[in-house]
């Protein structure tokens, strides 16, 4: 009879859940490599240690400079160093490694001999400057850092393969830079002396030059200037009030003189007068009287006198000059001889037609005045602002120049109490208070730091070397990994690690798990208190002792008794077809977690599916599947296969579910031998009549033949690969020495939280203690 189509299903891979891998993976990794990294520390060690040895040996003498404050305070006189040892390390230096002074000191105690007579004295010079070192004194004898308020100091040293040399070239250094730098700083300070007083007679100059132009413009400007600003003002209000005067008295005259024109007018046409323009009795004007009286004098004078005599021309002059007062007043026919007289009326209208008229030319040219004089303040009080701005030009640089001048006036005078200063040697002084040392150690190699570089390197590269034996062998760690590496082999579940649920170990969650028979919370004797430190170690390790690998049964609400429920319902539909299917549960090699698998996977299909469920121990070296029946029955599988026994007196049930096992029994017999016979197929036959599913714990493939025997019997085979143990290669040559033709299954166990996919991780929201 042929048996039935096996069912597949295809189980689609979950992606794998983006991040960086846990450190407790690499730490995994690290520790089942640890002889390769222990190995590389070795070597690198060794190496280390030999350069020690072998490099050549350089000795550092140092001497210590201190940097006094000046002797005067600086209230009264600024010395010409300023700034604060960072600020000056640099100058000092590069005053230290002064080439010449170098120079000097490498001729005088003969250094570097050989160099200097291959490559000429600067080769020794640029040797010498390696070799020296200027390093600020971070911290004081205690420990302390030194503060600003505190000394500052600084060290001068000097390497040599000869620790005397080292020390008195050290020496000289430090006096050669103190010599040079007391002779530095007295030039400085007389060449800054020297350089102010050109730069003060400069200034003065300037600011001379500056004042005269403030002079002239000033004088240029003279009434536009800012503060004659108000008088300009004033003036223009006064102008313009007499401008308002002037104004209004012509405008009355002018209108007088209309109307003594209107006057005349209509006298002269109509014969009517004005009473309103002649005040009381009219009378002539006394001009025409004296006309008259000079006429007649002149008439007697030259009846009796020359025309040449003084009186006659005296006359004469006076007649004229009455006549052009007449003329101005009432015309040019007044003075005719043989003119009509003058009206009195008329004579008087003419008179003071006349007299307003002079009174407005009088006026006018008192407004034109006045005009003139408030365009010349208006002129001025426009052009102020510009004048001022230019003087505010001229004022800001004149200051900026006469505060630079008092300002170069100080620091001559600063100068110079410098120069006095350094001369007397009162000024911020350089003195050695630790003399060169004579070097009792190497300075060069530095032992230290090259042990403790091999102990880095030999750990770096013992890690490289496991990371690349971890390529070159990889491993599988995630789902995905299984279809990519196997391909045929279907993915039935992956089962988280043990951790998700027990978590990291603690004396409360391992103490009740230590006897080696199930028993709990007991005290037996010094054996047992062995086991139960060595079930610690194993644990800590990522091992979990058997009793806690049953999570079906203590602990079914997590997350990995959930996924052994997955995979018992994938192995059910998988197996549909058989009315008794026989699943031979394997791995490559030992410590997979086959038989944790088997337990599991069982009690699951008994419990959740109440399927009738048989767990046969097929695992003769390594038989463990016994520790797990409440009661271990007195005959197992190789007491059937050898003696007369019924298959009940071989089994040991589960009160709380429909699931059984059979143990290994008691055999003293090759197990090669009892799966050649025919009684195994007899079993299988009368455990078939009996239950649903019958899961053999088989050993691994790679060491043991067995399987060969038990591929024939099985309906399905079951694959257990560790994530994280198994490398490709060795699944991959177990796979190739089964037979051909039996359905294969893989479960993915002990899958790390950070490989398990998304959807499950999150899934597991309760912590199981």
């Amino acid at each position: 009879m042929s048996d039935p189509p096996m069912k597949t299903i295809d189980v689609e891979l979950p992606l794998h859940q983006p991040g960086t891998v846990r450190l407790s993976e690499y730490w995994r990794l690290i520790v089942r490599r640890r002889w390769i990294i222990i190995g590389a520390i070795i070597l690198s060690l060794t190496a280390a240690a030999l350069l020690c040895i072998l490099l050549p040996k350089t000795y550092r003498s140092e001497t210590m400079i201190l940097v006094e404050e000046q002797k005067v305070s600086e209230t009264y006189v600024q010395g010409v160093t300023e700034g604060n040892l960072e600020q000056r390390i640099f100058v000092i230096q590069k005053q230290i490694m002064n080439r010449v002074l170098l120079g000097e000191v490498v001729k005088e105690f003969q250094l570097y001999p050989d160099v200097m007579a291959t490559y000429g004295l600067e080769a020794a010079i640029a040797m010498a400057a390696r070799a020296i070192k200027v390093e600020m004194v971070a911290k004081g004898p205690r420990g302390n850092f030194v503060s600003r308020n505190s000394v500052d100091a600084f060290t001068v040293s000097f390497s040599h393969e000869n620790p005397g040399t080292a020390m008195n070239v050290a020496a000289r250094i430090a006096s050669k830079f103190l010599e040079e730098n007391l002779k530095d700083r007295e030039q400085i300070a007389q060449g800054t002396t020297e350089f102010l007083d050109d730069e003060v007679i400069t200034a003065q100059r300037v600011l001379e030059r500056k004042e005269d132009e403030i002079s002239r413009v000033k004088a240029n400007h003279m009434g536009e200037l800012p503060q004659q600003m108000e008088a300009n003002l004033r003036a223009l209000d006064r102008l313009q009030s007499d401008l308002n005067t002037v104004n209004e008295s012509m405008q009355r005259l002018s209108d007088r003189s209309s109307t003594v024109e209107n006057a005349i007018l209509d006298y002269e046409r109509f014969g009517r007068t004005n009473s309103l323009l002649v005040a009381g009795a009219i009378e002539p004007d006394p001009l025409f009287r004296r006309l008259k009286e000079l006429r007649e004098k002149l008439m007697k004078l030259k009846a009796e006198f020359w025309d040449a005599y003084p009186d006659v021309i005296l006359t004469k002059e006076e007649i004229r000059h009455v006549e052009r007062e007449l003329v101005d007043l009432y015309g040019p026919d007044v003075i005719h001889h043989g003119a009509k007289p003058l009206d009195l009326y008329l004579q008087d209208l003419k008179r003071q037609q006349s007299e307003v008229k002079t009174e407005l030319a009088l006026l006018k040219q008192r407004q034109a005045m006045l005009y003139a004089e408030r365009k010349d303040y208006v002129k001025r009080v426009e052009a102020s602002p510009a004048v001022e701005q230019e003087l505010l030009i001229l004022q800001r640089d004149y200051d900026n120049m006469k505060n630079n001048y008092r300002s170069l006036l100080d620091k001559r005078l600063n100068a110079r109490l410098s120069e006095n200063l350094e001369k007397r040697q009162k000024g911020a002084q350089f003195r050695i208070i630790d003399p060169a040392n004579f070097p009792m150690h190497p300075d060069k190699p530095n032992q230290l730091r090259i042990m403790l570089f091999g102990f880095l390197f030999g750990c770096a590269a013992g890690v490289g070397l496991t990371m690349m034996q971890e390529q070159l062998h990889p491993q599988f760690r995630r789902p995905e990994d299984i279809a990519n590496v196997l391909g045929r082999p279907q993915l039935l579940a992956v089962i988280p690690h043990f951790q998700l649920t027990y978590g990291r170990p603690t004396w409360q969650r391992f103490l009740p798990y230590y006897s080696s028979t199930g028993e709990t919370n007991g005290h037996n004797g010094t054996a047992q208190h062995g086991m139960r430190w060595k079930r610690l170690f194993d644990y800590a390790g990522g091992d979990f002792p058997f009793e806690m690998n049953f999570v079906a049964k203590y602990h079914p609400a997590s997350l990995v008794a959930e996924q052994y429920r997955v995979a018992a319902t994938r192995l059910s539909l998988s197996v549909s077809a058989y009315k008794a299917a026989v699943v031979t549960v394997t791995s490559a090699v030992k410590g997979e977690g086959k038989t944790t698998t088997v337990i599991n996977l069982g009690y699951t299909l008994a419990r959740d599916m109440g399927k009738r469920t048989v767990l046969v121990d097929c695992d003769l070296k390594c038989p463990i599947l016994h520790r797990y029946a409440i009661t271990v029955p007195q005959y197992g599988l190789a007491d059937f296969l050898t003696k007369d026994v019924s298959i009940e007196a071989c089994l040991s049930e589960f009160t709380e579910v429909p699931c059984s096992i059979m143990p290994v029994g008691n055999c003293n017999i090759q197990f090669n031998e009892l799966l050649k016979t025919d009684r195994l197929a007899t079993v299988l036959a009368q455990l078939r009549e009996q239950f649903e599913y019958i899961l053999i714990n088989a050993p691994p493939i790679l060491p043991l033949a067995d399987m060969n025997v038990l591929t024939g019997h099985a309906d399905l085979l079951l694959l257990v690969v560790r994530a994280g143990s198994t490398s490709h290669q060795c699944v991959k040559y177990a796979l190739t020495t089964l037979r051909p033709g039996t359905p294969i299954h893989v479960i993915l166990n002990a899958v790390t939280s950070q490989s398990l996919p998304t959807y499950m991780s999150d899934y597991d929201q309760t912590s199981y203690v």
